[in-house]
């Protein structure tokens, strides 16, 4: 219950918080949960935890050590700016959080516990992609998004091979970074280059 209640709050202050510092940290609960949730099904393969080992410390490690870093060299990105007011932000998340039920109601997944938290943390995550202008924001919730992949692999289909969940997840992290080392790009031209920006490119 306690780690349902986590998932909810982190989940939640990706759209609610305007701080960057505060989103990673969300992220963080969000990856180190989603890591905790598979690793019992790491436990009689070696392969599966080496993958487990590797998939935690890039999430839980370099992740966000690389995105303090970059808001330490970068001040300007410490506020995201969100496109939306807090009250609109607050009723973002409720509206997400009745989408979740609902998902939860679906006969598919009728007996599988904790889907509806997966569902929410998702939601929230590409919601974030919506509401927050700056793109370090745009990165953190394409890693939170990573990370509730995971947690809904090991929530919808426990007995998944681990090293596709591994795979897809790695994947996602790969490209996300990718994004950043592009963004990091932008950021050194202007700190507070943000999606309204991008829109006046021509090419």
């Amino acid at each position: 219950m306690t780690l349902e209640l986590g998932l909810l709050v982190a989940g939640a202050a990706l759209i609610l918080s305007s701080r960057t510092l505060l989103t990673a940290v969300a992220y963080l609960a969000i990856a180190a949960i989603a890591t905790a949730s598979i690793l019992p099904a790491t436990a009689g393969s070696r392969l599966a935890l080496a993958l487990l080992i590797g998939s935690a410390f890039l999430k839980l490690v370099v992740a966000p050590v690389g995105i303090y870093l970059f808001i330490r060299a970068n001040p300007a990105t410490r506020d995201l700016r969100p496109s939306l007011l807090l009250p609109i932000r607050l009723v973002l998340v409720v509206v997400i959080a009745i989408a979740a039920r609902v998902v939860a109601g679906f006969v598919a997944f009728k007996d599988v516990a904790v889907v509806d938290i997966a569902a929410f943390v998702i939601l929230c995550a590409l919601g974030m992609l919506v509401v927050q202008r700056n793109l370090i924001a745009h990165i953190i919730g394409l890693l939170a998004f990573s990370a509730g992949i995971t947690l809904a692999g090991s929530t919808i289909a426990p007995d998944l091979p681990v090293a596709v969940e591994l795979g897809a997840s790695f994947d996602a992290l790969v490209v996300t970074f990718i994004g950043l080392a592009i963004v990091r790009a932008f950021l050194a031209h202007n700190p507070l280059l943000d999606v309204a920006s991008l829109r006046r490119l021509r090419g």
